[in-house]
Order: C-alpha cells, then sequence, then structure tokens
C-alpha cells in the first residue's frame, strides 16, 4: 500500500513541478512547441495545453480522484513525451527541451530517458491499483508525500549519475595532463 501511494505522490510532484516550471518559462515552452508541431497558428493554446493537462493530472493524483483513470491518462501522457523525445533524436532536432523550465538541456535522448522512467513510474501506480485501491489514512500522508518527493528526487539523481561520472572522468583526464605538463 505505501508503495502505491508512494508512487502516486512522486508523479503527482513530477507533474506539478514540470507545469509549474513550464508556466514559470513559458515562452521557452512555447519555442520548444512551435520547433515540434508542424502548424503555427494556436501555438500558445497548444503550449497551455500542456501546462493544463500536466497540471490538473497533479491535483488529480493527490486528491486521489478517479485514480485508475489518472494513472491510465498519466501513463498515455508520458508515452507521448517520450514519443516526441524519441522523434526529435531520430531527426537532428536541436530544440531546447523546457520540459522542467528552462535549461540548456536539448529535447532528445535524455528527455527521452526521462519520459520512459516517467512513464514506467505511472504505469507501476496504475498496475498496483488494478490489485487494490488503497485508501490514505491521514497519518500516512506525511510519509507518502515525503517518500514520493524522496523518489523523484532520488529518480533525478540517478538519472544525472551519468553525466556526473562523464565529469569526474574528465576532471581525472585533465589533472592527469596537467601532472605530465609539469613535468
Amino acid at each position: 500500500m505505501i508503495l502505491t501511494l508512494t508512487l502516486r505522490f512522486a508523479v503527482a510532484t513530477v507533474l506539478a513541478v514540470a507545469a509549474l516550471a513550464k508556466a514559470r518559462s513559458f515562452g521557452g515552452f512555447r519555442t520548444t512547441v512551435g520547433a515540434i508541431v508542424p502548424w503555427r497558428r494556436g501555438l500558445t493554446v497548444t503550449s497551455a495545453a500542456v501546462v493544463a493537462t500536466e497540471a490538473t493530472l497533479a491535483v488529480l493524483l493527490a486528491a486521489g480522484v478517479v485514480p485508475s483513470a489518472v494513472a491510465a491518462a498519466t501513463v498515455v501522457l508520458f508515452l507521448g513525451f517520450a514519443a516526441v523525445s524519441f522523434w526529435a533524436a531520430r531527426s537532428g532536432l536541436h530544440v531546447q527541451c523546457n520540459c522542467f523550465g528552462a535549461s540548456d538541456r536539448e529535447l532528445g535522448k535524455d528527455s527521452l530517458e526521462t519520459s520512459l522512467l516517467l512513464a514506467g513510474a505511472a504505469l507501476a501506480y496504475w498496475a498496483l491499483l488494478q490489485r487494490a485501491e488503497p485508501s490514505l489514512a491521514l497519518g500516512e500522508a506525511p510519509l507518502a508525500a515525503l517518500v514520493g518527493v524522496a523518489a523523484v528526487l532520488g529518480a533525478r539523481w540517478l538519472i544525472a549519475a551519468r553525466e556526473l561520472a562523464n565529469i569526474a572522468g574528465q576532471r581525472r583526464r585533465l589533472e592527469s595532463d596537467l601532472a605530465e605538463t609539469a613535468r
């Protein structure tokens, strides 16, 4: 039961953070959407619809409203993001992701990995719901929310681990080159 609640709050947290970050840097997100969609009319509406969808799903997940339907919709949303990321990577598109607000990260392989990880979490939540729908006791809410947020942060660190390992390797090579040059 705690795993189900943890996944629920983790996915809700990710959706809420993504929606808020996109809203804060809406111009950048609108530029990303403009690079993806084949039309120019209604670009602002399309971008706002994505933000509104994420925010709505976050609220519905956190509130536990129609959990199976919301979980399924969340899986579809994340798979849609994964499909767009895959397409961007395959087509060689170079555009800022703006998935979680303004950043230097491009839409492509990294956003594909993130989207698939999130789709997996939402799918696991949906699958657990099919076994038994948990009820949230007042005493369990803070723990489930805290574990959900920790799961999101932990997943992000796992995704960033490869980049951190590359940075550490570059530093070791640089130090080695500098030591050789000093001789």
